[in-house]
């Protein structure tokens, strides 16, 4: 800065001014120069109006940032004191508030929506808006293909270019108007992002590639895909051919580290590190629709549909944060942690190292919800590891839509304690499950009820890592094609729609919370509903979906509310799309919290205990991770339902809960298991407690099954799994049961071989073989395709294999077989009298 300039900025600001602050105005006036430069206005200007015109912007933004930090200010100082009030129901435990301030706990203490479920309703409320852009690229065929036609669309649509595609137009407008919104919430609450009129859609950069590459290989494809109209010098003039390389030589040290070339060591840093990941993703602008694409296949590792809903989950997860805890999330957590120390270790020195236990635990979970996860350690270990569990999963859950039945005992018990009434909800499910009522599916939909499974989420059974690779398409087939997704979307649907309509009578019935009856209610109450949320859901005009459910409560009923109508609610000064937004995000945290209660889908604080600090990448990690898989689903529903019932007003009410909780589970693990025998060609088990041992087995067997565990059940009667897996390698999950059973085959012959003994080899190769086969178990057709070619194929290369499998089957549980394994067709019809001993 000239002399003279710097005379005059001294003047006009009426103080001395250091040279950093001098520093930083010719920074800020510099940057509007090239924003100007990039414009259509900064051309049509000259050098000197857009120097003045840039000196303006800076003055405004200048101020703009002074106005800004002065709100935030007061924004921390309200959700302080928020937090505060949340706090205060949890006496001598203020660690137990801030747990649940984090994540769901379904207890039903406190009086507060938890983060991890305001961002699910946050994004739930996105991508029902969204659906346009979610169809047009959601991958067809069993989740198998993204349809480039469509992306190629969309993408088009998004760069301004005219795809001539109706759908695709329509799709991209909405999610502008979605991402718009999500990001003026976000600064609403206090964050930072400043919004740029040319943007059409998130940008993915894969480190991991654009490292591999090579800086030499990554600015050579790069260059020729920019648009140079965007990459100004500060007198408005284009950078020549080395400015715009030295810029892209400068964005590939900071994409290739993830932003680790901006540390300064001792400083901390890791937000100004993401902060400048997401700076030199955000200035790759490029030509067009095609380079975009062109870039995504050389330097992207996610599909367009993928990268579409993470970034309105990554802004959902951001706006929960920040509307929670104030505009700096971390530094307020500490402050309540840190208070909740010295409280809980004042009040009783003794309990401290239990407390520091209890603060690493909730450390971990605040990681977990914030995102702050540790970097792969090692890309080669977790992908494989990755697809490894993925291909597990299309291959051996191909009957996990029979052990879904005990869903329906948890969706009766949730709705029975939230006096919803049962039988509605399980019309509601009928009617679900019918492919020819569309229209029910669409208003779920809309309502923001209905999306998990086309989002394409594998958290239930699965891991919840997506990429897009061979493995997770083929573990959405099986999902898919099992008839697991339909049942399961089914079901929360139901249960959904049940609720919103009974919320909806609720609320014509009741003035305002505090008039409902506190033990009837009591779940509901602990959701920290407020009389404002009560309010506007008065002022809805409730919807008439028929079949029983005429009095919905939906969002989009919510958003329709007239800004007259909402006069008088909250502060003087509330805004009433504010007042519509909130008690939109309220309405969808209470429903979809209990909708993941009644099916139930593992969550933060579920993944966090077993998760936490687990490098991905790193043997550990990895081997942990695979030990677990299959195992979050039963152990969400443990600690859920377990702790839920517990949490009871008296012992009564805590016995009542457990008791019907295993009492329904273990009758539908009953059904399950027996439906599960029928279709491997066997008879019913014997359900007779008193006849023999095999009745009272069978019925710890529904027991565990009741809860997600079948296969153990096996492992107290037996040294086997009914698939010949061994307790050890099962109970460490199914990637070392099949190294075990790969062992078996190689190392395990070759002894048995040594030692003189029959090897069948052939007979074992075959069933490993089919048991990594994706759909080959899948529950409608495995009795076929075992008894016609796996079975045949086993007696041929090794004689005699089935009869011993099927006398240890008879041994062991007392199971007959009305289809024999070593035949083609059966000889008879099951005989279902031996359910009772006979």
């Amino acid at each position: 800065m000239k002399p003279a300039c710097i005379d005059a900025v001294i003047e006009a600001v009426g103080r001395p001014m250091s040279d950093a602050e001098l520093k930083g105005i010719e920074d800020r006036i510099g940057r509007e120069l090239r924003r100007l430069g990039n414009g259509p206005d900064g051309l049509r200007l000259t050098g000197e109006q857009r120097f003045f015109e840039a000196a303006r912007r800076a003055r405004e933004s200048f101020l703009g940032e002074q106005e800004l930090k002065a709100r935030r200010d007061a924004l921390a100082v309200l959700k302080h004191a928020q937090v505060e009030q949340a706090l205060a129901g949890f006496p001598g435990d203020k660690i137990a508030g801030l747990r649940r301030l984090l994540a769901f706990h379904g207890d039903a203490k406190g009086s507060t929506l938890s983060v991890e479920s305001k961002a699910e309703a946050i994004e739930a409320d996105a991508f029902r808006q969204m659906l346009g852009t979610l169809e047009a690229t959601n991958p067809k065929f069993f989740g198998l293909f993204e349809s480039p036609e469509g992306v190629r669309a969309l993408v088009r649509e998004m760069f301004g270019e005219d795809s001539g595609v109706r759908e695709a137009k329509e799709g991209a407008a909405e999610f502008k108007k979605v991402a718009d919104e999500l990001l003026g919430r976000f600064n609403d609450a206090g964050g930072k992002i400043r919004p740029r009129e040319d943007w059409g859609l998130p940008h993915h950069h894969s480190q991991n590639k654009i490292a591999a590459a090579g800086e030499a290989v990554w600015v050579e494809k790069t260059f020729p895909l920019l648009n140079r109209d965007r990459y100004r010098n500060e007198d408005g003039s284009r950078m020549n051919d080395s400015q715009v390389l030295a810029f892209l030589r400068e964005s590939y040290q900071t994409l290739a580290t993830g932003g680790v070339n901006t540390l300064e060591p001792g400083a901390g840093g890791g937000e100004t590190m993401r902060a400048n990941l997401h700076a030199a993703a955000r200035e790759i602008h490029y030509r067009s629709a095609d380079d975009y694409l062109a870039y995504q296949k050389d330097f992207g590792e996610r599909g367009l549909y993928d990268v579409l809903t993470g970034h309105v989950r990554g802004l959902a997860d951001s706006i929960a944060m920040v509307e929670t805890f104030g505009p700096n999330p971390d530094h307020a957590f500490k402050y309540f942690r840190d208070l909740a120390q010295r409280e809980m270790t004042v009040a009783d020195p003794t309990k401290h190292g239990k407390i520091a236990k209890q603060l690493v635990g909730l450390d971990n979970l605040y990681n977990y919800v914030s995102g702050k996860t540790l970097p792969v350690a090692s890309e080669w270990l977790a992908q494989g590891f990755d697809s490894l569990r993925k291909w597990l999963v299309a291959s051996r859950l191909g009957s996990a839509f029979i052990s879904s039945l005990p869903d329906e005992a948890t969706m009766q018990l949730t709705a029975r304690v939230n006096n919803i009434d049962g039988m509605q909800v399980f019309r509601n499910e009928l009617a679900a499950l019918n492919p020819a009522n569309q229209m029910e599916k669409r208003m779920a939909q809309r309502a923001g009820l209905a999306l998990q499974t086309m989002i394409g989420s594998l958290n239930r059974f699965g891991d919840e890592n997506m990429r897009n690779t061979l493995a997770t398409k083929m573990a959405t087939f099986t999902m898919r094609a099992s008839g697991l997704n339909a049942i399961t979307e089914a079901r929360r649907r139901a249960f959904g729609v049940t609720m919103m309509s009974s919320l909806g009578h609720l609320t014509r019935d009741a003035e305002a919370p505090s008039k409902l009856d506190p033990m009837d209610h009591r779940i509901l109450l602990s959701k920290g509903i407020t009389d404002a949320d009560w309010q506007v859901w008065k002022r809805a005009e409730l919807e008439d979906w028929g079949g029983g459910n005429g009095t919905m409560l939906t969002p989009e009923a919510i958003y329709r509310i007239p800004d007259e109508a909402l006069v008088g609610i909250g502060n003087l000064d509330a805004n009433p799309q504010q007042l519509r937004r909130d008690a939109a995000t309220r309405l969808l945290g209470v429903v979809l919290e209990e909708q993941n209660m009644a099916v139930v889908e593992p969550g933060s604080r579920e993944r966090a205990a077993l998760y936490s600090n687990l490098q991905r990448g790193t043997w550990k990690g990895e081997l942990t991770r695979s030990v677990f898989l299959f195992k979050t689903m039963p152990i969400a529903m443990l600690m859920r339902h377990w702790e839920r019932g517990m949490s009871g007003p008296d012992a009564r009410s805590k016995a009542g809960y457990i008791g019907a909780l295993m009492v329904s589970t273990t009758v539908m693990g009953m059904l399950a298991l027996q439906i599960d025998e029928l279709l491997k060609g066997r008879d019913p088990v014997n359900m007779n407690p008193f006849e023999g041992k095999a009745g009272a087995r069978n019925w710890v067997r529904a027991f565990l099954k009741g809860g997600s565990l079948g296969i153990y059940g096996d492992f107290l009667f037996s040294e086997q799994n009914q698939h010949g897996g061994g307790p050890i390698a099962s109970a460490l999950g199914p990637v070392v049961g099949a190294v075990e059973e790969a062992f078996g085959l190689t190392q395990g012959n070759l002894v048995q071989l040594g030692q003189g003994k029959d090897t069948h080899a052939g007979a074992e190769l075959l069933k490993f073989a089919k048991g990594m086969t994706p759909g080959a178990n899948l529950w409608y057709l495995k009795a076929a395709t075992n008894h016609l070619i796996f079975n045949q194929l086993q007696e041929m290369v090794s004689p005699g294999y089935l009869a011993r499998v099927k006398s240890r089957a008879q041994r062991e549980f007392g199971t007959t077989e009305w289809w024999d394994s070593r035949q083609a067709v059966p000889d008879r019809a099951p005989n279902l009298a031996t359910a009772v001993g006979r």
